[in-house]
């Protein structure tokens, strides 16, 4: 469907804009989206989609200009979602299980909170809908459908946003869009509300050096 806000096409089943964030409203007698207190249709009142009703809270999404990431910044304001809930004594997920645990093709990220430990590759997406890991973090509501992309080059390895609504970020910094960021062994990054540690082989004649 479209959002009535910012006109993007999003999934039917949506709650919320992954584009703009803004909750999306639908009437309570045909289901069909809206904007306002009231549908263009057949006058009934507007309500949340997916039936939360009034206590529903929606994502406080407070726009933020991207800067390109630099040491020694302020980091930004970032949202505070919500604890996503995790099952206790989980397993961590592993992804690509034929995978070898360390390579010089290969580069780990861990989450020991959300029980995430996956391998991925040069052009590997990570998202909440497109990837391989799509079943890692399909879960996690504020993570975009395709959130950033994994990049290997001579240089070394390094993450790039793809225009996620709620950012990815680096040493406090949130990324620009579409620029590759070199990301160190040992460090963190995260994606939306999800930090994850970052380590991979470090002889393998194409490491990253900060």
């Amino acid at each position: 469907m479209q959002c009535p806000s910012c006109k993007e096409q999003i999934d039917d089943d949506s709650c919320y804009c992954d584009q703009c964030g803004g909750q999306i409203m639908v009437c309570s007698e045909c289901g069909r989206p809206g904007k306002g207190k009231r549908c263009i249709f057949d006058g009934k009142e507007l309500i949340p989609a997916g039936g939360g009703g009034a206590n529903t809270s929606a994502p406080t999404v407070s726009p933020v200009q991207p800067t390109a990431a630099v040491p020694a910044q302020t980091p930004p304001t970032t949202v505070q979602p919500a604890v996503q809930p995790v099952a206790a004594a989980a397993a961590p997920v592993q992804q690509n299980p034929t995978a070898a645990a360390s390579g010089s093709d290969k580069i780990k990220l861990t989450s020991q909170t959300h029980g995430i430990m996956i391998e991925a590759q040069n052009g590997d997406i990570i998202g909440r809908k497109n990837g391989a890991f799509a079943g890692v973090f399909g879960r996690f509501n504020y993570v975009s459908g395709a959130h950033c992309t994994i990049v290997k080059t001579a240089a070394g390895w390094h993450i790039q946003d793809t225009g996620s609504t709620n950012g990815t970020f680096y040493n406090g910094n949130r990324l620009a869009p579409n620029t590759p960021c070199p990301i160190a062994n040992n460090t963190t990054i995260k994606i939306a509300d999800i930090e994850l540690l970052v380590t991979y082989n470090t002889d393998d004649g194409g490491t990253t050096r900060l």
